[in-house]
């Protein structure tokens, strides 16, 4: 039996502002074991975002939990859910969110020097995820030098870095 990486319970988030209460998601639970794939598709507005958010810890829920690895981000800190994010998490967004004033490597070792890894296997690390998703030989373009599909490749080597 594999183990739960990660795991919903009941979870419910309702924004309000003034009078008007808005529902997002309702008592949504599931759990994604170690080597499982999930994706997460729905209509514009459904909550997809919303999901990832409170997923990630960047966001609380009204109500349920997020348990990462046993873990309830509930009784996380702020600065808890932050290293976990930075070390156990990576996002992917349909728009990349690179910092443009940045080199393709530069982007790609951010979750390295956020946390504190030791200088050398810094460059040695975002060079070797760069090679790995084809980029090694742009590595020292900006995000306005690179097409679309190789933004979402930094972005992806960004994301996986730490693993």
């Amino acid at each position: 039996m594999n183990k739960i990486l990660l795991q919903c319970d009941n979870l419910c988030k309702r924004y309000q502002e003034g009078s008007v209460q808005t529902d997002v998601l309702h008592d949504v639970s599931f759990s994604i074991e170690e080597g499982e794939m999930m994706a997460i598709v729905g209509t514009s507005g459904s909550g997809k975002s919303t999901l990832l958010h409170l997923l990630g810890g960047l966001d609380t829920p009204t109500s349920g939990d997020v348990i990462f690895s046993g873990q309830p981000m509930s009784q996380l800190s702020a600065a808890a859910r932050a290293d976990l994010r930075n070390r156990e998490l990576g996002f992917i967004y349909q728009f990349h969110h690179l910092l443009p004033d940045f080199t393709a490597l530069e982007n790609v070792a951010m979750p390295l020097l956020i946390g504190k890894q030791k200088a050398a296997d810094i460059e040695r690390q975002a060079k070797a995820m760069l090679r790995a998703v084809g980029l090694e030989h742009r590595s020292g373009h900006r995000p306005s030098e690179l097409s679309g599909g190789e933004r979402q490749r930094v972005a992806i080597a960004r994301a996986l870095v730490n693993k």
